[in-house]
């Protein structure tokens, strides 16, 4: 074998390692598991095939839209896939409550119109004591400069604006106020970290250049501090959502002005 491919054999090693998500760390104990269910919101980023290399005894389903980096392999790795769009809210009916033992739910409700409608609504299909991981944009995103014309040769995100199917930065404290109403415990929060993303961020940047012939955002978000999340656990029996809360001085008020009128 060659220098040259073996160089390349490294690098590409180097960035395998890389490309190892946070989001696993975070639950692995769970995902470990022999038939561990997996609800993916958003698959894109051949999150499937990712998925299932590392833990292919887990059942894997997927939710999205759209297909946005997403593969044969992919489709081949989802054991059930959802075609839904989450800017209408009520197609979450379709998926079966209590059933899923890691939900991932990361860099999807910064693009919703309702994120929060949508985050209350995925808690009933944890089972009893299942981990919710939540990931978006922190507010630092927004003061990072754009990466959109290829900025020191970083493509991809890097300020909150550079894709432009953002709506909104989310409130994470908000969601764990949300999730903790619900019974759930926060086992995690804070900024995305890991340690040798930063360590060996030079190394993931020249594999990104030789590779790919560019340095994907994504490389250098952990040493900025592009992304924070929480995991939150389930309790042990099942979650309920609230019923519907209705402003009766509201209706009382309509109904005055509808006798008035007549």
């Amino acid at each position: 074998m060659s220098a040259g491919n073996i160089f390349l054999k490294t690098l590409r090693k180097i960035y395998a390692w890389f490309e190892y998500p946070h989001r696993f760390l975070a639950v692995r104990d769970v995902l470990s598991r022999p038939g561990a269910t997996v609800l993916d919101i958003g698959c894109g980023n051949h999150s499937p095939s990712l998925t299932k290399r590392y833990f292919p005894s887990c059942r894997y389903e997927g939710v999205d839209c759209q297909t946005w980096n997403r593969d044969a392999a992919d489709e081949a790795a989802m054991d059930r896939f959802f075609p839904l769009d989450l800017d209408q809210p009520s197609v979450l009916t379709a998926i079966p409550d209590a059933a899923y033992d890691v939900i991932f739910c990361s860099h999807v409700l910064e693009h919703l119109r309702q994120p929060v409608k949508v985050f209350q609504d995925l808690l009933p299909k944890l089972r009893p004591g299942g981990l919710l991981y939540v990931e978006v944009p922190s507010a630092r995103s927004l003061r990072f400069p754009p990466a959109r014309n290829g900025w020191f040769g970083i493509r991809g995100c890097l300020n909150f604006w550079d894709d432009p199917t953002h709506r909104s930065l989310v409130s994470l404290p908000q969601l764990m106020e949300i999730a903790q109403g619900h019974r759930l415990t926060i086992r995690q929060a804070g900024r995305r970290f890991l340690w040798r993303r930063v360590l060996f961020l030079p190394c993931y940047m020249l594999a990104g250049i030789v590779l790919r012939g560019y340095i994907p955002a994504s490389v250098v978000w952990d040493a900025v501090g592009f992304a924070e999340y929480f995991v939150a656990q389930a309790p042990p029996s099942a979650i309920a959502l609230p019923a519907p809360h209705f402003d009766t001085a509201a209706v009382r008020v309509e109904k005055n002005i509808g006798q008035q009128s007549q």
